[in-house]
């Protein structure tokens, strides 16, 4: 097939890292093409949100960058926008602990610290050296068996045995809001941890400053060149079976004049589970249906918090509340209590908290409004801190992102399914043809086959489309 002209007409569905980084691709190669991006929201960024905040940006989405071979990182390091090197368990290392009048001795604290510490590093060899338990099991599976033993070793029960239940949340907290699910599913496979590779030294991030990912994306976005973004634009289906190209219509109903040469597809993997069987005609057959559906893909959040005064010090880098059975006038802990376990400052901001949440943690969290979850948010810490009068939040910043109905989640992970299945994340990027050709072509974070879940992922695939 020919194309239509000799300036081939390119759609790129998603301004979103990965939908950006196609048109600032398109235009570094001088690429005479016809682009149109279209948008379902009004703004650029997708699952990348900054908002702005007392001078700075609270970044709900990408706040780190994995590694520092890549060119994210630097962007990021031309920007200044780079703060730190962050190691991925820091939160875990001498937190301030919060436990009201509960009986938690410090001997206890140090045994689970000298208890769970080596397990990353040996739920990694694991998967490196044994193919079947890492296609076999989720993560949560061999926690629970170094768990049991742990507490038989040391002859725990009772009491303890509820402190040390607290305290396998703050571990758990880290594995969820690193794999974007909840790991009681059964969901998180160990693949996770051999599959992906950043190339940089294991466990070690790059933290970015009060700017961060808001420079990162508007310098992405300024070299579009003359892409045109079409804002509030949701596209509803994808017609790649007319010899004559391409066709798109928005999710009105509405028809996109003309027909395009390639589509670039940069939508989040959950509103292609959601969507896909209508999105596209004809349908994406029956391999392109398995993978999105056995590909993992969760919610991993944060949710921001200012005080007029500060209750925490100024050299608490993580304060990790521990709502254990039995204790602080409550016999059991609920689901709130049990997902918002670790709180940090925001560096840039001394009067603002942020809240982690993971696994189910999201939807618990959107289904309150913002007078209820500040109410639990006080509760629980006045309880915590043995101080009846500690101030509610003067703010609360968050993004809903369950609720939003483009994005439906954060980003993707290895499922067990998939595991089981031998399905890759790069699967995903396999194009949809006609006549032979690619016609229909896939990107974001969910089809890098090796730096899936983050925003490097992300910008390297809509490069590498482009390449294709």
């Amino acid at each position: 097939r020919h194309l239509q002209s000799d300036r081939p007409r390119v759609a790129i569905i998603g301004a979103g890292m990965a939908g950006l980084s196609a048109a600032r691709r398109l235009h570094e190669l001088k690429v005479s093409a016809s682009v149109d991006i279209f948008e379902a929201l009004d703004r650029v960024g997708g699952r990348i949100h900054s908002v702005p905040h007392f001078g700075g940006y609270l970044q709900h989405g990408a706040q780190f960058i994995n590694g520092d071979r890549n060119p994210l990182y630097e962007i990021a390091n031309e920007l200044g926008v780079i703060a730190d090197e962050l190691g991925d368990l820091e939160h875990l290392e001498e937190p301030h602990f919060l436990y009201g009048d509960c009986e938690v001795t410090k001997a206890d604290l140090d045994l689970f610290t000298e208890f769970s510490t080596p397990l990353d590093p040996k739920y990694r060899a694991i998967a490196r050296d044994d193919e079947v338990v890492a296609r076999r099991d989720a993560i949560y599976d061999v926690y629970q068996r170094d768990y049991a033993e742990f507490l038989k070793n040391h002859n725990i029960s009772g009491h303890r045995r509820h402190v040390f239940d607290a305290l396998s949340l703050t571990f758990r907290s880290y594995w969820e809001f690193e794999w974007a699910s909840d790991w009681k599913d059964v969901s998180q496979s160990l693949r996770n941890l051999i599959e992906w590779n950043d190339l940089g030294a294991i466990g070690v991030s790059y933290t970015t400053n009060k700017f961060g990912y808001k420079a990162i994306i508007d310098k992405i976005a300024s070299g579009k060149g003359a892409a045109r973004i079409h804002f509030n634009s949701p596209i509803g289906n994808i017609k790649y079976d007319d010899e004559r190209g391409v066709s798109l219509t928005l999710s009105n109903g509405t028809a996109v004049d003309g027909f395009y040469d390639y589509v670039i597809v940069t939508t989040s993997l959950g509103y292609l589970k959601k969507y896909h069987a209508k999105l596209f005609t004809p349908n994406v057959g029956r391999h392109k249906q398995r993978v999105i559906e056995k590909i993992g893909f969760g919610g991993s959040a944060k949710v921001f918090l200012r005080w007029a005064n500060k209750f925490w010090n100024d050299d608490d880098h993580s304060i990790v509340t521990l709502a254990v059975i039995g204790c602080n006038g409550r016999e059991d802990v609920d689901p709130f209590e049990s997902e918002i376990t670790t709180l940090q400052p925001v560096e840039w901001e001394p009067n603002t908290l942020s809240a982690w949440i993971a696994g189910r943690g999201p939807r618990i969290f959107d289904e309150m409004e913002d007078n209820e979850l500040s109410f639990r948010i006080t509760d629980l810490l006045r309880r915590l801190t043995n101080n009846a009068t500690l101030e509610a939040p003067e703010l609360i910043v968050r993004s809903r992102l369950t609720k939003n109905e483009y994005l439906l989640g954060s980003y993707s992970y290895v499922s067990v399914e998939q595991a089981r299945a031998k399905i890759a994340h790069s699967d995903l990027s396999i194009p949809l043809k006609f006549d032979g050709q690619p016609r229909v072509l896939f990107a974001g974070e969910a089809t890098h086959h090796r730096l899936f879940e983050t925003a490097i992922g992300a910008f390297l695939s809509g490069r590498r489309e482009v390449s294709r």
